[in-house]
């Protein structure tokens, strides 16, 4: 029990506190010293347990201490104390309840925390708690109660603070590490993330982070020396040198952002070697070189405006070349004057190219000259339609026209022979001597009537003549006369003999 006067606790001088030591050295020595404390205590109650029953059980029963409040808020606060219990009271057999409770609750909050290994991480707040639970150990053994249950109170809140605040703790010394690791600092991140790993040893960030931050210096000298060589224009040195840095950490901005633009680069500088080759094939009319840069340049830089426009001009100039070549292709047909392979020539560059100038003459020309080389094909090949009127005149207007171009060509000459010696066979006149007995009647057709002779004589142009003669009495003859020039005069007979 306390001394129930106040004013003589109050008069009682305060040890001074002595500075905190450090962590290991205070949560040792503050035991030890806490525990030969307890120790005197329990030996003193065993010896004089049975008088201060005696003596006080009806003065405990009629005003015991109550239980101090919970600490809540700042460590620092002001001890509240309990109704009936005046500060500075003093036990009557050397011992308090209360700053016993505080004491065996700190002692059961340091060993939960312990387990969390609170002294790998708990650092100043920690040690000061553990300071001032030292502390309340030496009040108590000095039986300065209300000094020991501040003290006891003000390190159970240190320590209660410091276990709410681990969540943060973690938290905060993760973003240190990785701000370290981004502004390659090694040091910086190696500590942070050591202190990750003693607040959570399981931490999976944590240990990746230490790796990482054992790998930096490394990472660091092999992304200067890509900087180096990226200045130098050293580009392909350089690329290795930031893969090698990102073999070692994937993530490590610099080098990432590095060998994205030193890829580029080189993409660029690919490019633009690309596109020098396709204009000079295309300069050279080599078209499928030209295509082929190109589609390489094209794969490097899809839609790039120069790859359009060299595109562009690929395919004029495929078709330039296609339609000269088509043009040569038909020069040569009509040179050999072969209309029908001129004219088909033609058409493929109109198809090609509706506006070429070249294959519409051309088409114009090669079609007027396939329809008299058919025409003439046709004449020439069935020569006695000559002999009629009709299709002599015909021969005679065909002739006319295809005598006026120039030049003719050697198959159009040999045409021109052709017509020509078939409208003068044509026109020819044979002498023919006819025969008959006087009785018959004799009628040429698109000649005329001869009527009944024994012998006549006429000149017929050349050509097929019908002949027919009638007898009464007799069956009628029909024959037919063929004129021919040059086999000299013909001598021809008719005559009824088949009586009816």
């Amino acid at each position: 029990m306390e001394n129930s006067n106040p004013d003589r606790e109050r008069a009682r001088p305060t040890p001074p506190v002595e500075p905190a030591p450090p962590a290991g050295a205070e949560q040792g020595g503050g035991r030890s010293a806490g525990s030969g404390g307890r120790l005197v205590l329990g030996l003193g109650v065993v010896l004089l347990l049975g008088v201060l029953l005696v003596l006080f059980w009806p003065r405990l029963q009629e005003s015991p201490e109550a239980p101090e409040p919970p600490v809540s808020g700042s460590v620092s606060e002001t001890p509240v104390v309990a109704p009936g219990t005046p500060a500075g009271q003093e036990d009557a057999v050397g011992k308090d309840p209360e700053t016993e409770r505080l004491l065996q609750s700190w002692l059961a909050r340091q060993a939960a925390a312990e387990a969390e290994d609170v002294s790998s991480w708990g650092g100043a707040t920690y040690r000061a708690a553990v300071a001032a639970a030292a502390e309340c150990e030496r009040l108590a053994g000095d039986r300065q109660w209300v000094g020991a249950r501040k003290q006891c109170r003000a390190a159970t809140a240190r320590l209660d603070a410091l276990l709410k605040d681990k969540p943060q703790l973690l938290t905060a010394a993760l973003e240190r590490g990785t701000r370290a690791l981004e502004g390659g600092d090694a040091e910086t991140a190696d500590n942070a993330f050591r202190r990750v790993l003693s607040l959570d040893p399981e931490n999976a960030v944590a240990r990746d982070g230490l790796q990482r931050a054992r790998q930096l210096p490394e990472v660091l000298k092999l992304t200067a020396a890509a900087r180096r060589q990226e200045t130098a224009g050293s580009l392909r040195e350089a690329r290795d040198a930031y893969t090698a840095a990102l073999a070692l950490d994937a993530r490590f901005v610099p080098a990432r952002e590095g060998l994205s633009r030193v890829e580029a680069a080189l993409v660029e500088e690919q490019f633009q070697q690309l596109v020098s080759r396709a204009l000079k094939a295309l300069a050279e009319d080599r078209f499928a070189a030209a295509g082929k840069a190109l589609a390489r340049a094209e794969r490097l830089k899809p839609h790039d405006a120069t790859v359009t426009d060299l595109r562009r001009q690929l395919t004029q100039a495929r078709l330039g070349a296609r339609l000269q070549q088509l043009r040569r292709e038909a020069a040569a047909h009509e040179e050999k004057e072969e209309w029908e392979a001129a004219l088909k020539t033609c058409d493929r560059a109109l198809q090609l190219d509706p506006a070429a100038a070249f294959a519409n003459a051309c088409r114009e020309r090669t079609g007027r000259r396939v329809e008299l080389d058919r025409q003439l094909a046709q004449t020439l090949a069935v020569p006695d339609r000559l002999f009629e009127e009709g299709p002599l005149a015909a021969a005679r207007r065909l002739l006319d026209r295809a005598s006026r171009i120039t030049p003719a060509g050697p198959r159009l000459e040999t045409q021109l022979a052709g017509l020509k010696k078939l409208i003068h066979e044509a026109e020819a006149e044979v002498e023919v001597l006819f025969t008959s007995d006087g009785k018959t009647e004799v009628v040429i057709y698109h000649v005329g009537r001869l009527g009944r002779f024994q012998r006549q004589r006429l000149v017929l142009r050349t050509g097929d003549y019908t002949v027919v003669g009638s007898r009464d009495g007799y069956r009628d003859v029909r024959r037919v006369l063929k004129v021919r020039p040059g086999s000299g005069p013909i001598h021809f007979t008719l005559r009824c003999e088949e009586p009816i």
